[in-house]
C-alpha cells in the first residue's frame, strides 16, 4: 500500500471515529481537556502501530487504545491546570446551562462508577457497541459485559434517586 493510500485509509478512519473516541474519554474521565489528549494521542498510537487497523475492528481497536491511555493518564494524574478549568468555564458559557448541568450532573454520576463498570456501560449504550465488541475490547467475557452494564446502570439509578431525595428533604 502506498503512503497516499495509507493517508486516505488513516483520514477516513479518523473522520470515521474521532467523535466516538472523545464521546467515549469525556464519559470516562468528565475532562474535556483529558479528551482531548487521549483522542489524539489514540489516532497517533493507531497511525504508527506497526499493525496496520482493520477497518471493520476498527472501533473497537481504537476504544482499547483510548481506555489505556486514558487509565495511564489516572495513574499519573496531575492537579487540573488553571488554564484548563477557564478554557472548560469559557465553554460552558457559550452553551445552553441547563443541558451543561445535565451533562456535567451524568458525567459526575458516571465518575462514581467503577471504571471497568462505567467503560462497558458506555461503550454499549453511547458507543452502541454489541456485548461481544465490547467484550473484545475489555477483555472480559459477553456475560461480565452483562453484569457490568447492569451494574453500572443500577448504580446510575441510585445515585439519580438520592439526588432526588436530597431535594425533596
Amino acid at each position: 500500500m502506498t503512503t497516499v493510500q495509507t493517508d486516505k485509509v488513516f483520514e477516513e478512519l479518523y473522520r470515521s471515529y474521532s467523535e466516538d473516541v472523545f464521546r467515549f474519554v469525556l464519559y470516562l474521565s468528565g475532562d474535556w481537556v483529558l479528551a482531548q489528549d487521549v483522542t489524539s494521542n489514540t489516532f497517533v498510537r493507531a497511525w504508527t502501530a506497526a499493525v496496520p487497523v482493520e477497518i471493520r475492528t476498527a472501533k473497537t481497536y481504537l476504544f482499547v487504545i483510548a481506555r489505556n491511555l486514558y487509565l495511564d493518564a489516572m495513574r499519573r494524574k496531575r492537579p487540573e491546570s488553571s488554564e484548563s478549568k477557564e478554557r472548560a468555564a469559557a465553554i460552558r458559557l457559550d452553551e445552553d446551562f441547563a443541558a451543561w448541568q445535565e451533562l456535567d450532573q451524568t458525567l459526575a454520576d458516571l465518575a462514581q462508577i467503577a471504571e471497568g463498570d462505567r467503560a462497558a456501560l458506555v461503550m454499549a449504550v453511547f458507543e452502541e457497541m454489541s456485548h461481544q465488541e465490547v467484550a473484545v475490547a475489555l477483555g472480559v467475557s459477553v456475560g461480565s459485559v452483562k453484569s457490568r452494564i447492569f451494574r453500572a446502570r443500577l448504580r446510575l439509578l441510585e445515585l439519580r434517586e438520592e439526588r432526588l431525595n436530597r431535594r425533596l428533604v
